[in-house]
């Protein structure tokens, strides 16, 4: 038997769908990114992106039929109204494809050295370097433009010294330390992330005509108010500066240019990457008090974050992933 013939893992099928799904749910929205920008710079990065995400989804297609697996329902052109009025600035819409690419880097990469099987390897080596390259362009592109947010600037050390008390650990009572370089990128990243999201949702929740999902993305955006505020108040009990927010990058159309099913879809995808950077987070601060608030804010993300799984089933928009047998169901069914 030779390797492009081994069966497929879990970890390998897991990933080839969620790839999939989230391919199928970008194609929309660069189409119409690429149908409404005005700058050609940008047009030319959003096209790129696009002509990646068609190219992806393609072989992953070709891969599902060659496996005999069943192809996703996802999303298509009936996802996306083309003659919506502009809805996002170009430099929002940049920045959405710089998240695009960074996100990409983290899914690919964790694909790439879960897989076994080489074929699959090698596809998730080109999703990489796809989104690495993306993500390149896009920054190199809001740096010409003067528009990129660079993370704070920090004192260079001009030594090698040791932490000599516990007080180094604690941020509860009393004076507290400076923040470390760490726990700096960790605040800077999850606070660009939230500034990202509720830009993203303010423009879903006024063209949605859905009252329920309303609700849901207005709810949304009040808890990234609420994580905004408590980062730029660490961010400024440190005296380091605290980045704009996206709010004013929305434009006043309420005509929806996508689906209800694509804007929840994308809602639940910005879910799971903000837990995932949480958990990161908490890992990186040593600080308490630091490590304590993300706690919160993971508590209150992931009850947020399941509400949205559970307004997609209701309507009957979530696909089923691949998933292990139920032994017990089908004994019962002898």
């Amino acid at each position: 038997m030779t390797e492009h013939h081994v069966k497929l893992t879990g970890a390998e099928l897991g990933a080839l769908w969620s790839s999939y799904m989230v391919e199928s749910g970008s194609g929309p929205m660069l189409t119409y990114f690429v149908e409404t920008s005005e700058d050609e710079e940008i047009k030319a990065v959003i096209n790129k992106a696009l002509q990646h995400s068609k190219k992806h989804l393609s072989e992953l297609t070709n891969l599902f039929k060659e496996e005999g697996f069943p192809i996703p329902l996802g999303f298509s052109e009936k996802d996306v109204n083309l003659q919506a009025p502009k809805l996002y600035s170009d430099t929002f819409v940049l920045n959405f494809i710089r998240n695009l690419g960074k996100a990409g880097i983290e899914t690919n990469g964790a694909a790439f050295s879960s897989a076994a099987r080489e074929d699959i390897r090698k596809l998730y080596l080109s999703y990489l370097n796809d989104a690495a390259t993306i993500e390149d362009e896009a920054k190199q592109l809001l740096l010409n433009k003067g528009i990129y947010i660079r993370p704070p600037f920090i004192e260079m050390p001009t030594e090698v010294t040791f932490v000599e008390k516990e007080s180094f650990l604690r941020g509860w009572l009393g004076e507290r330390r400076p923040l470390i370089a760490d726990e700096i990128v960790h605040i800077f990243m999850n606070y660009t992330n939230n500034v990202y999201g509720k830009a993203l949702l303010m423009g879903f929740s006024q063209t949605t005509k859905d009252e329920k999902l309303r609700k849901y993305y207005i709810r949304g955006i009040e808890l990234a108010r609420d994580i905004l505020d408590t980062l730029s108040g660490l961010l400024e009990g440190s005296s380091l500066p605290v980045p704009m927010t996206w709010d004013s990058e929305i434009s006043s159309s309420t005509v929806p240019p996508f689906s209800d099913k694509l804007m929840l879809f994308q809602a639940t995808g910005l879910n799971a990457i903000s837990l995932a950077h949480i958990g990161g987070s908490i890992a990186m601060s040593v600080r308490r008090d630091i490590a304590a608030k993300y706690v919160n804010q993971l508590k209150n993300v992931g009850l947020y974050a399941e509400d949205g799984i559970e307004l997609m089933i209701s309507y009957g928009w979530f696909e089923r992933p691949p998933q292990a047998l139920n032994r017990s169901e089908l004994a019962l069914k002898k």
